[in-house]
């Protein structure tokens, strides 16, 4: 048996902090070929990933990146599979899995198709509709993929494993909670090392070279993207992670993290590491032995937290050694700076004074500071709105910590979508988009005006702190040389904030 796993290209929008994609190892496509090639699975495994081509062309109000529909279906009919597997991350890109299922149906019309990831974990009859997929896999796919293959293998078309779904009767086997319906692996250093061998890691660095990184704002020749545990017990409203990695946190030890980090740079060269965690410091000693561990390179591996950290797990001392380890800037996942809308509304469960104190540690040893910020939750009012825009500026200035601010999108899977489709909070049908949403206090061009505003000041606090800080005008002429087409959008923006 031969199995193709697929990802689809890439559909982009080139505005603002989306001026291009982002290009990275597809870490649960790497991770479910380790497991399946550890396990009693007799077969070969490849992986196509339809954006290395590095192509851009344009599809009516948007972009596509990556290979073509014809270069598409050509190469999954070369490599003439049994089983095709389609991952993808973001319900933004659905529409690309669905055409790559259709090309892939056209291509191998006897092959079974598969499709997983967030979106489909939601939504697992949508997929199953559509004639050219066979099964949805809900949840992590590392186990459940693997049973399904061997099921196929020994001539089994129809299995009983929770979260593949075929048929509607499926869903049964489901448990009772829609957040968590599925189990989760438990160890996570169970799951073998991924099989970064089976894709072109050179590739990979070359495009993040030509400024199709991972994530923005590093500076690495051979960055990386990396997760060390998975899993949430925090219930932010906004946030799909359970679906697909579950309520309960589950970390690799921190021996397994070390080899995996030595195999990532004696393997690879990777100089630049992004830990994509959600709960990077949940467990504030395991996180400790990573850093002391990053602390040991010479030269430093340089590393950041794109995704975000709580807030309320910093020190002095905590904040000192993430700079002495190679720490080149953290970003901490705020929400609002209105405690009665964190407390009620998002339910993050974070103290804002914390929050201060970790701004000032970071200011104190030299740290870059990121900071999330979301406005037009149901249930905010245009004080709370405005009050939020006020705070990430106003720590923008005191302690320059960049504010990454955007209207609410609400994202299937998560209890804010339910809430803005139950109550009809929306325009229209919902998109999986910035600024949905319409309630008794704001609706999307109120939204928009302020968000506007936001962009403008920020403009002006960037443009000054570049003037007066020489750190900051060197850091932001380097972001401008790397970035000049993301750099472009944003100044164009703010430029329109101006009306």
């Amino acid at each position: 048996m031969k199995v193709l796993l697929g990802l689809p290209n890439q559909l982009i929008r080139l505005d603002g902090m989306k001026a291009r994609p982002a290009v990275s190892p597809p870490l649960g496509v790497v991770s479910i070929a380790a497991y399946l090639r550890e396990s009693d699975w007799q077969g070969t495994i490849e992986i196509y990933d339809a954006r290395l081509g590095a192509t851009f062309r344009r599809e009516a109000d948007y972009w596509l990146f990556g290979d073509s529909d014809e270069r598409i279906e050509a190469r999954i009919r070369a490599a003439a599979p049994d089983v095709i597997g389609i991952s993808n991350l973001f319900s933004s890109q659905i529409d690309r899995a669905y055409r790559f299922a259709e090309l892939a149906k056209r291509a191998a019309p006897n092959a079974t198709v598969v499709i997983g990831g967030p979106h489909v974990s939601v939504f697992p009859l949508e997929a199953i509709a559509r004639p050219d997929i066979d099964y949805a896999v809900i949840g992590e796919g590392e186990e459940r993929f693997t049973q399904l293959l061997l099921a196929l293998q020994r001539g089994d078309s129809a299995p009983k494993i929770q979260g593949v779904v075929a048929t509607p009767a499926d869903l049964d086997l489901l448990r009772s909670n829609p957040r968590a319906p599925v189990g989760f692996t438990d160890p996570l250093d169970s799951l073998p090392l991924p099989a970064y061998d089976l894709v072109d890691m050179p590739r990979y660095f070359a495009l993040a070279r030509k400024g199709l990184s991972p994530r923005f704002r590093e500076w690495g020749k051979r960055p990386i993207s990396m997760l060390t545990s998975r899993g949430c017990p925090h219930k932010c409203v906004f946030c799909s992670i359970q679906t697909t990695m579950g309520y309960k946190f589950r970390a690799h030890s921190p021996e397994y993290t070390r080899r995996h980090i030595r195999h990532l740079v004696d393997e690879y060269g990777v100089d630049f590491i992004h830990f994509e965690d959600d709960n990077l410091v949940h467990d504030t000693g395991r996180y400790d032995e990573i850093i002391d561990f990053m602390s040991t390179f010479q030269p430093r591996i340089k590393w950041d937290t794109p995704n975000g950290v709580r807030g309320d797990a910093w020190t002095l001392d905590r904040a000192r050694r993430a700079k002495a380890s190679g720490c080149q800037f953290l970003t901490v996942a705020i929400e609002s700076g209105v405690q009665r809308v964190l407390d009620d509304i998002v339910r993050k469960r974070l103290d804002l004074a914390r929050v201060d104190d970790m701004m000032r540690y970071c200011r104190q040893v030299g740290l870059r500071l990121h900071a999330f910020y979301i406005i037009g939750f149901p249930g905010e009012t245009l004080a709370d709105i405005r009050a939020t825009v006020d705070y990430a500026l106003d720590r923008y200035r005191r302690y320059g910590v960049v504010p990454m601010l955007q209207p609410l999108i609400p994202i299937p899977g998560t209890d804010v979508y339910d809430q803005i489709a139950n109550e009809g909070w929306h325009e229209g049908s919902i998109a999986t988009e910035y600024n949905q949403v319409k309630t008794a206090e704001f609706d999307p061009a109120t939204l928009q005006a302020i968000y506007r505003d936001y962009l403008r000041k920020r403009l002006l606090i960037f443009a000054l702190r570049s003037l007066i800080v020489p750190k900051e005008l060197l850091y932001n002429l380097k972001l401008i040389l790397k970035y000049p087409g993301g750099a472009y959008y944003a100044l164009r923006n703010a430029l329109r904030a101006n009306g």
